[in-house]
Parts: C-alpha cells; sequence; structure tokens
C-alpha cells in the first residue's frame, strides 16, 4: 500500500489529488481512507492504551464480555435507527419505543398475566405499529419527521407513565423473559448473539437485495428515485416500521437483561444511538450510513467509556464522550462531502 500523487480530471483539472494505492492495484483518495480506518485505529488506540494502564481489569475475557453485552441492546436499536437515517429522515422516538416495549411485555406479563408469547408479540407489533404511524404522518400527511417522532416520543412518555404510575415492574417476571436476555451460546452472551444475526440480515437487506438499493437511493435523492420508478412513499414508511420493529426487539432484549420493567428505561438510548449512526457513518464506508461502521462505533465509544471510567473518571464521563463523538461524526461527515466547516 503506497502514497502517491494523481492528477484530479474534474472542474479542477490540473489539482493533484494525494492518494492510496490498495492492493489489487485501485486507488482510492488519501481523505477517504484516512475515514475509513480512522475509526478502528482509534479502537485499537483504546484498547492498547487501556490494557497498558489497568491490565488486571480491562485487559480480561470477563470486561470484553461484560462490554459487548451492555451494548448489544444499543447495537440493535441503532440498526434500527439506520433504516429512517439512510432514506433522509429522522426518529426521534426510537428509544422511547423500545421503553414502551420494555414496559409492555413485563406489564402484560407481571400485572395483567398474559402468557409469555403473546406478550412478546404484543410488545413488538405495538412498536412496529408506533414506526408505520410515524411512517404515515410523514409519507401520507407531508410532516417534518422530525416534528412527528418528537411528538410521537411525548406521547410514548405519557402512556408509559399513565401506564406504570411511575411504579417499576419486577415481581411476578416471567423465567422465559428473563432466559432470553440473560445467560449465553456456546459461550457468548444471548444479547450479543441477538445483535450479531440482527447486523447480519440487516447488511444483507441493505447490500444485497433490491429493496436496500431503493433505501439509499431514496437517501440520495427522492426526486431522482421517484422519477426512476421507485416509489419513494411505500419504502420510507417501511423504513419507520422496521426502525419500529427494531426498538420493540431491543425492547424485549433489554427487559429479559434487566428482569424488571423501568418507566425511565428508554430516554437515556437516544443520544448514544444517534452518536453511533453518525459516528459509523464515517467508517467502513465514509459518508453512508452502514451496518458496520455503526457496530464498530457502538464497540468503539462503549470501550472509550468502559476504559475511562476503570482510570477513575466521574460517572458524567459517558455523556460527554457520547456527545462528543456525536459532533465529532457530523464535522466528518461534512468534511468527507466537501462542504466547508
Amino acid at each position: 500500500m503506497t502514497t502517491q500523487l494523481s492528477t484530479d480530471s474534474g472542474p479542477q483539472a490540473g489539482a493533484r489529488t494525494r492518494t492510496v494505492r490498495l492492493p489489487g492495484g485501485r486507488t482510492e483518495p488519501l481523505k477517504l481512507f484516512s475515514a475509513r480506518i480512522a475509526l478502528p485505529v482509534i479502537l485499537l488506540f483504546f484498547v492498547i492504551v487501556f490494557s497498558a494502564l489497568r491490565p488486571d481489569t480491562f485487559a480480561t475475557a470477563s470486561n470484553l464480555t461484560t462490554v459487548l453485552s451492555l451494548q448489544a441492546v444499543l447495537t440493535i436499536l441503532c440498526l434500527g435507527l439506520l433504516l429512517p437515517l439512510i432514506v433522509g429522515e429522522l426518529d426521534l422516538s426510537i428509544a422511547g419505543n423500545l421503553g414502551l416495549s420494555v414496559i409492555l411485555v413485563t406489564g402484560l406479563t407481571s400485572q395483567s398475566g398474559w402468557p409469555l408469547v403473546p406478550a412478546l408479540v404484543a410488545a413488538v407489533g405495538v412498536s412496529t405499529l408506533i414506526g408505520l404511524v410515524n411512517g404515515l404522518l410523514v409519507t401520507r400527511i407531508g410532516i417534518n419527521s422530525f416534528i412527528v417522532t418528537i411528538a410521537m416520543s411525548a406521547l410514548i412518555t405519557g402512556f408509559i407513565g399513565g401506564y406504570t404510575q411511575g411504579n417499576v415492574f419486577y415481581s411476578n417476571i416471567p423465567e422465559g423473559l428473563v432466559a432470553l436476555g440473560r445467560g449465553d451460546f456456546l459461550g457468548v452472551p444471548k444479547p450479543v448473539v441477538y445483535a450479531a444475526l440482527v447486523a447480519l440480515l440487516l447488511w444483507y437487506l441493505l447490500s444485497s437485495t433490491p429493496l436496500g438499493r431503493y433505501f439509499y437511493a431514496i437517501g440520495g435523492s427522492k426526486d431522482a428515485s421517484r422519477l426512476s420508478g421507485v416509489s419513494v412513499k411505500n419504502v420510507t414508511l417501511l423504513a419507520f416500521a422496521g426502525a419500529g420493529f427494531l426498538a420493540g426487539v431491543a425492547g424485549i432484549v433489554q427487559a429479559g437483561i434487566l428482569g424488571s420493567g423501568n418507566p425511565t428505561v428508554g430516554s437515556p438510548f437516544l443520544l448514544p444511538a444517534y452518536a453511533a449512526a453518525f459516528l459509523g457513518a464515517t467508517a467502513v464506508q465514509p459518508g453512508v450510513f452502514n451496518v458496520w461502521g455503526t457496530v464498530l462505533a457502538v464497540i468503539t465509544v462503549q470501550v472509550g467509556t468502559t476504559g475511562l471510567v476503570l482510570l477513575g473518571a466521574p460517572f458524567w464521563i459517558e455523556p460527554v464522550f457520547q456527545g462528543g463523538a456525536l459532533l465529532i461524526a457530523v464535522i466528518a461527515a461534512r468534511w468527507l462531502k466537501g462542504e466547508e466547516i
């Protein structure tokens, strides 16, 4: 792999652009290559530094398992968030939707005596329905997605408060629900397995199916996609419904991990979800919301915060770290697009 200078044949002909020669004879602009490897390099840096500073606590198999387990739910939620982001929309209700799924599956089973399977179906079904309503309001009524989803988030918060009366559901939680979120498959924590399966399925959908190409085409230009025969409204509706579905799945996994239903569990996921999604868009496929970049971003942010905590950083370092990551991601995205900062 070498760095070389090449001549730009674009509008500013004669300008010299630094490129990187990749295996196979391909070349890539240095700026794009730097962005592609930046996040993996940062992750490697964190691992080396924190392992050296805290070898007895950070560089252990149990810490690795803990890091991955803690972020499995967030990973599933981030992957759901990718769908509306890819088509150029926002979903600010997705964290509240996760919280609603937690409350429904625990409340229906422990307070109303529902069997576990119907409660699981109801929780995911309601979360999907909320995503569908978001999509209908955006695509059919024409309301801005920011307004729709922030209003929906407030409605969800109100419903949770009314349903729980501020109480935590912790008694009579089915063992089957707890078993979904705890334990392992062949030594791998169950939540990590779920997140990996969701990531693989979504990666295949987005990279290898016509629907995935429609998602990215709409995000690039709604008008061009419409002129090409893509049903922009229907695909956008699917994006919101998919986000709701995965929020519901994430809520069930979270309920299984906690073994309880806390009415405040959802909202703290919103900032880290957006931070990871935007930071992930600077890696693997720079400038594009993508599955593996998002997964890498979730792990990188968690490794960073875990290492800082082990070094004795105060409790408030995590939101500061996440907020900083989001700002850096947005600035990097604009830089990749060649916009002035």
